[in-house]
């Protein structure tokens, strides 16, 4: 889901940063991990920059876009995310329902917390800015199960029930690290099997496409446990 609202920490601006600060003899190894954007990277990438006493310029000192012709939206097109109905999904599916607004009035809130912040408080700015990556990120996967069950007529889950608090510190550690080499795994095979998924009018198709989805769901199972096992670790 596009973050447009949140301006002007956008991906274009990003990228001015990045190739500034390489420009001006930054170490490239040091920001490599920070060159895709979100708002936890952008405010690292201002923070190497201003290590080398570079200004970070103001986003009314970039180039701004060419205006794009205004364009007639549909109905359709208007229509919010928040205009389905808590009916339209099984019972399985409503705490996400619920959550995903939930998380959507957080970041608001956030968003114009962070308005309030002085410009030189860049701590507290930053703070701000991980709560409202990670709401965000909270709401798009239960946008995302919302969207799988009306394509596809499947649950993705959204949280884990796995129990994890009797692992000591280091078994922690070792079993984050397992499920990250699982996920990358898992990641690789969804995008083979994709690869390989036959037209839609070939008679192999759902069975590819059931395995497909199986995958996908399998995958959520561990990218949550991942998630609460980060939880446990910070």
């Amino acid at each position: 889901m596009e973050k447009g609202f949140f301006k002007p920490m956008n991906r274009e601006i990003h990228k001015k940063l990045f190739d500034q600060y390489l420009a001006s003899g930054g170490d490239a190894k040091k920001v490599q991990l920070y060159k895709s954007f979100n708002l936890a990277n952008h405010a690292k990438l201002k923070y190497y920059i201003k290590q080398l006493n570079i200004a970070v310029p103001e986003p009314e000192a970039l180039e701004k876009p060419k205006p794009k012709p205004q364009e007639v939206i549909s109905e359709k097109e208007r229509k919010s995310i928040f205009s389905d109905l808590i009916s339209n999904y099984p019972v399985e599916l409503h705490q996400a329902y619920k959550k995903r607004y939930d998380h959507w009035l957080e970041a608001c809130s956030l968003k114009l917390e962070l308005n309030a912040v002085h410009h030189t408080d860049e701590d507290t700015a930053y703070e701000i800015q991980e709560k409202l990556w990670d709401c965000l990120e909270k709401m798009d996967k239960c946008q995302e199960a919302m969207d799988h069950y009306r394509k596809h007529k499947r649950i993705l889950e959204t949280e884990t029930l796995a129990d994890f608090s009797k692992l000591t510190p280091i078994e922690l550690l070792t079993k984050r690290n397992t499920t990250r080499s699982n996920i990358a795994k898992r990641k690789a095979t969804i995008k083979k099997l994709e690869g390989l998924l036959p037209k839609n009018t070939d008679p192999e198709y759902r069975k590819k496409l059931h395995q497909i989805n199986l995958k996908i769901e399998q995958l959520r199972v561990i990218e949550n446990e991942l998630e609460k096992l980060e939880e446990l670790i910070k």
